[in-house]
């Protein structure tokens, strides 16, 4: 019988991992993956997956190629939530992941299940395998970022993705709950342990807004977030409120469609790729009156549209909306062969539409719209996902700041 591990390999014999150094896997040649994040947590319940969504949907949105693989074996939610129900595809040797509506690259155990609630019931070293093979047997093609939805805590799992993905970095997810400086001391040790950088972290469930009057309600108490970032030296990236629709959505694999932002943890993620957004073949449609990018999307009456080929505009034409408006021009733009809209404000309606209809939208634009157009190929512009105005009924003469959708 082996002894136990002490982890002083300056006092043992064995020939270990631990001693030679644990080799990272290596991903299929067709795959190319340039930066890989972990979504962890030090315990379960906080809402890990929930950020590891929204941090895939806002960067997608801001023109990059995105992947999400779900590490959570034994409680994945992942396909769920991006309403990824067709089974995966295996085709010599190697896995097809299945794309949500946006183009985000998801892969989960419940695509091989025959049916998503028959429980995993494998011991952790199955577990983990299954998670490795996730990186090296799946076609991650041309992967800007990946995303790891890790399973609470600092078990096998976690400690098979840190030791074995080349990891670049990681965001802590946590609540404003008494047992927030417990939670982020697990996941902080583990990354310090595994020398592999903490970008921040993000606190879930901060506070629930007063639909009435707009006051920010503690339902779990006031936040220690301040003094815990603090102790350990952490950046506080983003604080989400508790929003009914937004549970809505991922029960209902709708989450793309549902406007909610990570600034901070985005930019981070943005920052730590290091690389201009992945401008391909597009046709993109601006906005325009007087030529200038329209702030009301809703009453748009002409689109200027570019073809652009290889980062190149190649061609321009107008476009007409024929007294189309709010959610129905996602039909005529889409029928164009548009797949990026630029507009300054808009709202939730033509937003849903719009993304239904695989169309990449980029908000809070302004400015002459041949400048905007070159501005966007060259990737100096991105989606301010703050431009959605909830107002509806407006009457003539209402002003919402510039950045409203009618």
């Amino acid at each position: 019988m082996s002894e136990v591990c002490s982890h002083d390999c300056g006092s043992c014999s064995q020939d270990c991992a631990s001693r030679q150094g644990i080799q990272k896997e290596r991903t299929n040649s067709a795959s190319n993956i340039k930066k890989i994040i972990g979504v962890v947590s030090g315990k379960g319940g906080v809402g890990k997956s929930l950020v590891s969504s929204l941090l895939a949907i806002n960067v997608r949105r801001a023109g990059y190629r995105v992947g999400i693989l779900d590490a959570d074996i034994t409680g994945p939610s992942i396909a769920r939530i991006f309403g990824c129900s067709q089974p995966a595809v295996g085709q010599d040797g190697m896995i097809y992941p299945n794309q949500s509506m946006s183009g985000i690259d998801v892969m989960s155990i419940n695509m091989m299940l025959e049916a998503e609630d028959r429980p995993v019931i494998w011991r952790g070293p199955v577990v983990a395998g299954i998670v490795k093979q996730f990186y090296t047997d799946v076609l991650w093609e041309n992967i800007d970022v990946l995303f790891v939805d890790m399973p609470p805590g600092t078990g096998d799992v976690p400690l098979t993705v840190f030791q074995s993905l080349p990891v670049d970095g990681i965001v802590i997810v946590t609540s404003p709950q008494d047992l927030v400086s417990m939670i982020v001391a697990k996941a902080v040790n583990m990354a310090k342990e595994m020398n592999i950088p903490v970008l921040g972290v993000v606190e879930n469930m901060s506070y629930l807004e007063c639909p009435d009057c707009g006051k920010h309600i503690s339902v779990f108490g006031e936040s220690h977030l301040e003094e815990t970032a603090g102790k350990y030296g952490l950046t506080i990236l983003d604080r989400l409120p508790i929003r009914p629709e937004v549970a809505k959505a991922c029960d209902t694999g709708t989450l793309e469609f549902v406007a909610m932002d990570l600034p901070v943890a985005t930019k981070a993620v943005v920052d730590m790729i290091g690389t201009e957004p992945m401008i391909g073949d597009l046709r993109v449609a601006v906005c325009v009156e007087d030529g200038k990018v329209f702030q009301h999307f809703g009453k748009t009456r002409t689109f200027v549209v570019y073809d652009v080929e290889d980062g190149v505009i190649t061609d321009v034409h107008e476009l007409n909306a024929n007294g189309q408006g709010h959610g129905a021009l996602a039909d005529v733009l889409a029928k164009d062969g548009v797949n990026v809209v630029i507009c300054g404000g808009i709202g939730q309606g033509a937003v849903n539409a719009l993304t239904q209809a695989g169309i990449q939208i980029v908000r809070g634009i302004e400015g002459d719209v041949d400048v905007v157009a070159r501005q966007y190929v060259a990737g100096n512009i991105q989606d301010d996902c703050t431009k959605v105005c909830d107002h509806h009924d407006h009457e003539e003469g209402h002003d919402c700041g510039g950045h409203c959708c009618h």
